[in-house]
Parts: structure tokens; C-alpha cells; sequence
């Protein structure tokens, strides 16, 4: 038991001076660097007990003034510098569709301004030219976006809609010209002119409008030109589709659109690529009229996209392009133009002649019928068969109900104004191949 003390007495005296000798021969910490230079500036060997001499605040606050709770609005944050120096606007590519090359031998033709028909299908992409880079510019790490796959073509993508702002400017415009009329009605001066600043606030409220529509598809059409650039065709699209109705904008304007719209409908929609859908892929004793019929859309479509010459027989095991329908479509009774749309991404435009045989009437309607072949009577009750020149149905009736309806041309290139609502006869093949029965048109 005597033995046990004495070893612990000795343990803890051994304990203690190593303490010391490890207190004794370590340095102290060194002062930091501005102190340090302060100190061999003014010759001293130590920290004094006041820091005043120094101009450093010890931190001691005289009064409860001199608490604050807020900082300098307008100073910039220098710890959002990066390492690379502060903080600049991001510029982009200034790169629009227009640099696009119509084929790869090199051609500098810009896209037209036509109307898509499924012929233009074999005209190849053309490839983009982007403009040298500044090999004094910081270089910009850009990530692929993996997010290329798109399991439905369902209306999932969303954007502000950029007529909310047009109505609210117009809906301005009109609450200033009612309370004019009202100051005006109050006041029984009903007969005095009014002044010239009354007669142009209502054009400028328009003005103001028209504005709006413009800075609009201006932003629209830079976003779509980024994600083109991407190679983000589909959301390019429907960045740009949101803006085929807004109203108040002008011919140049609507131009800049349509050269943008028309060869991403057909890229996205109607060529082989899979941009809209996974590949369908053939099964056994499957036939392309049962696949048009699982995504509701017609056989001929599909047939027209992979190039199916036999609908009845597709080797199984082929990957397909599919589109999910069904599409729909808009008349524009003025304009003389029928514009289709899948759900929300514009799919193409053509050409119309308006008839009175009978004359269209604005409305929604439900396609009930599609024929390659009609009779038409004349306003006699004479029958004209298909296929003759007089018969201005041409190789495709659609009914819509109600009397009206969708037909071709006994022309190739152009629309007739007999019958009801014609389509020239190089596109009626390919509306009769797109629009399905029971798909959606609405005339204006």
C-alpha cells in the first residue's frame, strides 16, 4: 500500500515538471502583422496597456449611440468579389437564327419566311456559326444541361403570359378615358373641345402598349436564341410560341417571330429527331395504326416523320419518332391563314381561301369527319365527283359540324374560294395527315 502512494506521488511530481518545462521553452504566439509593424515603427518591445496612441479603438462603447443596426444601403458587398475581381453582367452570345446555314456545303441563305409543308423535311439543319472569341476574356465554364430527356408534351412549361401585361395597359387606357368622360359629365361641359392633352393620352396609352408587346418579344426572342445555341430547340420553341397571338406588333416584328418559329416546328415536331418524346420502340404484331392510336394522332403523321412506306408492317424492334396528339387548330378569317399548334408549341401555318358555300362562321369546333374524297353539290344540287376540276374539295374534306368545313383545292399551289375553308393542294395532304377527329379548330 506504501509502495502504490509513493509511485503516485511520483507520477504526479514528473506530471508537473514537464508542465513547466513545455510552459517554459514554447514561444509565444506571434502578433498579428499589422501590431507587429506597429510595434517595430514606434521601437517598443511589448503591447502598451492603452491603444489609443495607435488610433485603434478598443471597442468600448462610450455611449448607446454609437450601437447601429443597419449598413450603408448603396455600398457594394466586397465579399461578392470573386477571385477573379468583382462582379459583371453576364453578356451572351450575340447569335440569332438568322447566322444559321440553310444546308453544310457552306451556304450563307438566310431562313425564308414561308409557309412549313412536310417537303421541307429533307432540307438538312444547318449548322451555326458562332463569333471568335476574345482570348483576353475570362474564360466562363458552361455545364451541358442533361435534362434533354421529355417523357410527354404535356403543357408543363410555363411562362409568364405576355399578353397579362398588354391587357393591363390597355385596361389603364381605358380607366383614364372613362374618368375624362366623367370629370367632363360632372362638371356639364359636355359641349366644351377638349384639350390636346386629353386627345393624346389615349394614343399614347396605346403607344405604351405596343411598347410593352415589343420589349416583350424582344426578351423572348434573345431567351430563345440562348437556348437555341444550347441546342434547347423544344424550350426554344416554347419560349417563342407564347408570343404567335400578341397583338400590336408589327410586320417587322412579327417576321423576326415567324423566321424563328417555323424551322424550330419543323426541327422539334415534324423530323426524326427525338425531341418531344422517348423513341416508341416496334413491338411484336404491332402495326403503325396501333401506334397512332395510342398517342392520338394519325397514321400518316408518324408515317411521314420515320419515312414508314408500309403502315402494316414495321419490322419489330424499331425505334420510332412519336408526337403525342392530338393537334389543334386556329382560322384567322382576316388574316386568311390556318395556324396549327400541338398543345402549347406553335406546329406550322397555311395559306387559306375563304368560300361562302357555306361562309365560315367564328366559333370552336370538334372535327367530326376526315375523307380524301367528297361529292360536292353546287348551288344548283348538281353533284361534282372527286377528282374533277370543279370540285373544289380537291383530295381532303374535314367536317367540322354545323355546315363548315375544312377541304383542299383543285390547285396544286393555291387556295380556291368556292366551297368553305380551302387549303391549296400541296398542304391539304399534309393538314389531312396532321389534324386528327376529334381534334380542336377554332375560327376567328
Amino acid at each position: 500500500m506504501q509502495t502504490l502512494k509513493t509511485s503516485a506521488i511520483v507520477v504526479l511530481m514528473m506530471t508537473v515538471l514537464y508542465s513547466a518545462y513545455v510552459s517554459m521553452t514554447t514561444p509565444p504566439d506571434p502578433l498579428p502583422q499589422g501590431v507587429e509593424s506597429l510595434l517595430v515603427e514606434s521601437g517598443m518591445d511589448s503591447l502598451p496597456d492603452d491603444f489609443g496612441s495607435f488610433g485603434i479603438d478598443d471597442g468600448t462603447p462610450t455611449a448607446f449611440d454609437d450601437f447601429s443596426m443597419s449598413a450603408p444601403a448603396n455600398e457594394p458587398d466586397p465579399s461578392l468579389d470573386n477571385a477573379n475581381g468583382p462582379l459583371s453582367s453576364f453578356n451572351s452570345v450575340d447569335q440569332t437564327f438568322a447566322d444559321l446555314e440553310t444546308n453544310l456545303d457552306s451556304s450563307d441563305d438566310q431562313f425564308s419566311n414561308e409557309s412549313f409543308q412536310m417537303s421541307d423535311l429533307d432540307t438538312p439543319r444547318g449548322v451555326s456559326r458562332l463569333p471568335d472569341v476574345d482570348e483576353s476574356a475570362t474564360a466562363v465554364t458552361i455545364s451541358a444541361d442533361p435534362g434533354r430527356d421529355y417523357p410527354t408534351t404535356g403543357a408543363d412549361f410555363s411562362l409568364p403570359d405576355p399578353n397579362e401585361a398588354i391587357r393591363m395597359t390597355e385596361n389603364s387606357v381605358t380607366s383614364i378615358s372613362d374618368s375624362q368622360t366623367s370629370a367632363t359629365d360632372s362638371l356639364g361641359y359636355l359641349d366644351v373641345p377638349s384639350t390636346s392633352s386629353q386627345t393624346s393620352a389615349l394614343p399614347s396609352a396605346k403607344s405604351a402598349a405596343s411598347d410593352v408587346a415589343a420589349a416583350g418579344l424582344a426578351n423572348a426572342i434573345a431567351t430563345a436564341d440562348r437556348q437555341f445555341n444550347a441546342d434547347r430547340r423544344r424550350e426554344a420553341l416554347a419560349t417563342l410560341s407564347l408570343f404567335y397571338e400578341t397583338p400590336n406588333l408589327s410586320s417587322d416584328q412579327r417576321e423576326q417571330l415567324l423566321v424563328r418559329l417555323d424551322p424550330l416546328a419543323r426541327d422539334v415536331i415534324y423530323s426524326p429527331e427525338h425531341l418531344l418524346e422517348e423513341p416508341h420502340r416496334v413491338g411484336s404484331n404491332e402495326t403503325l395504326m396501333d401506334i397512332a392510336q395510342k398517342y392520338d394522332v394519325p397514321w400518316q403523321l408518324l408515317a411521314n416523320i420515320n419515312g414508314v412506306s408500309d403502315p402494316v408492317t414495321v419490322l419489330p424492334g424499331t425505334d420510332l419518332k412519336v408526337v403525342r396528339g392530338p393537334f389543334r387548330a386556329d382560322v384567322d378569317l382576316e388574316n386568311k391563314e390556318l395556324t396549327l399548334f400541338l398543345g402549347d408549341l406553335y406546329a406550322g401555318r397555311f395559306p387559306v381561301g375563304i368560300g361562302n358555300d357555306p361562309a365560315p362562321r367564328p366559333g370552336t369546333y370538334t372535327i367530326q369527319e376526315k375523307k380524301s374524297a367528297k361529292t360536292y353539290y353546287d348551288m344548283a344540287g348538281t353533284p361534282i365527283p372527286p377528282g374533277s376540276p370543279r370540285n373544289p374539295y380537291g383530295s381532303m374534306w374535314i367536317d367540322l359540324g354545323q355546315g363548315i368545313s375544312l377541304h383542299g383545292s383543285p390547285k396544286t399551289d393555291s387556295a380556291t374560294n368556292e366551297g368553305c375553308i380551302s387549303i391549296a393542294g400541296n398542304y391539304s395532304r399534309d393538314v389531312f395527315g396532321i389534324l386528327s377527329e376529334g381534334s380542336s379548330v377554332t375560327i376567328r
